[in-house]
């Protein structure tokens, strides 16, 4: 099943883009949420496996981000994503369980979500039935200084929201160990390399808002994680899924897989658990 390519806007008219797999058979919806410098056609396996296996899949490119063409590589604030996000929902006619999988700097925005809906109690349309937490780069290596937080913080101030800053993730070794694929992500030219300032003050937000609100998560999740990680630190990301609060959680290990567990030699079994924990979140 080939993927449609979607353009659907936001509230701002902004043409948000998605890869959408429709099987004519699927009870259950799944949207995902990509990594800050991927977009949704790095995780055509997993979509496919999911849409093989009846699950309706909508992969989003973050405004800016992959299809998303414009403004690339920029957005003004926080609230931003979770509007984008609200409003590609809203926008979707048939009502089904939806999951929501967050990949990597996705699953920032999904915990967040996680949380907002679990503090707002909602149960109407938009209400989600679980989350899945892929890699989540909520504490990464990779982590900003103090001191630099306050130079992005001074350069927006200073007029500068607009300039554009490498994002440090530039070697595909981090990603993957497999040739194919560092090939891949090296070549690519929907790989996002640069961010604005204001891009990088509102992940920092995202950052301290994510971590502060692990104890108000209360709906079904699942989480993920690369034993050969070199992205997100594995340690902090366990001690924050203990206080996560919800009474339905799981977490699942690859001990020899890299970040982005979708580039392994032999993804079967993660493709594997994947459906399952997808299905059991929405089976209790």
């Amino acid at each position: 099943m080939a993927p449609e390519i979607n353009y659907q806007p936001a509230r701002d008219g902004y043409p948000m883009a998605a890869r959408v797999w429709r099987p004519t058979n699927a009870s259950v919806r799944v949207i995902l949420i990509h990594g800050i410098v991927s977009h949704s056609g790095w995780y055509l396996r997993s979509c496919q496996h999911l849409a093989d296996n009846a699950i309706e899949v909508h992969a989003l490119d973050r405004r800016g981000s992959g299809l998303s063409f414009r403004d690339r590589g920029d957005s003004p604030h926080v609230d931003q994503w979770i509007q984008d996000f609200d409003d590609y929902l809203d926008g979707l006619s048939c009502q089904l369980p939806t999951v929501v999988l967050g990949v990597s700097w996705g699953g920032k925005l999904a915990a967040l979500l996680a949380a907002r809906q679990s503090i707002n109690r909602r149960r109407n349309k938009s209400a989600l039935a679980g989350v899945g937490l892929i890699c989540p780069g909520i504490y990464a290596y990779q982590q900003v200084s103090l001191t630099k937080q306050w130079m992005v913080r001074m350069a927006t101030w200073g007029g500068l929201g607009n300039q554009r800053v490498p994002i440090p993730l530039r070697d595909p070794a981090l990603f993957t160990q497999s040739s194919f694929y560092k090939t891949y992500i090296r070549d690519d030219p929907f790989t996002l390399r640069k961010i604005t300032v204001r891009f990088a003050v509102a992940d920092l937000e995202l950052n301290r808002l994510v971590r502060a609100c692990a104890e108000q998560i209360q709906i079904p999740m699942f989480l993920m994680l690369a034993g050969q990680e070199r992205i997100v630190d594995n340690d902090r990301t366990r001690m924050y899924w203990d206080r996560v609060a919800s009474p339905q959680k799981a977490i699942v290990e690859y001990p020899d897989a890299a970040h982005t567990l979708e580039f392994e030699p032999d993804p079967r079994k993660y493709l594997h658990d994947l459906h399952t924990h997808i299905m059991h979140l929405i089976h209790t």
